[in-house]
């Protein structure tokens, strides 16, 4: 079994209106989906999604992917 883990730092840029004007999850979206794409023989095993900090520090997103 390995794991691969994908973080990013959340910090939203808002618009004079402070609606964010940048994508929720900053690509990291996409550089999961190309990793799947150079990886076409792997065997997911399981994904968990964390989320930490935001309330006074930007919030940091870990998706931990286990797989074979």
């Amino acid at each position: 079994m390995k794991v691969k883990i994908f973080t990013r730092v959340l910090k939203p840029k808002f618009s004079f209106w402070m609606k964010p004007i940048e994508q929720a999850d900053f690509g990291l979206e996409s550089e999961i989906n190309l990793w799947f794409a150079k990886e076409p023989t792997i065997e997911i095993k399981d994904i968990k999604q964390t989320q930490s900090g935001g309330s006074f520090q930007p919030a940091t997103l870990t998706v931990t992917i286990w797989y074979q």
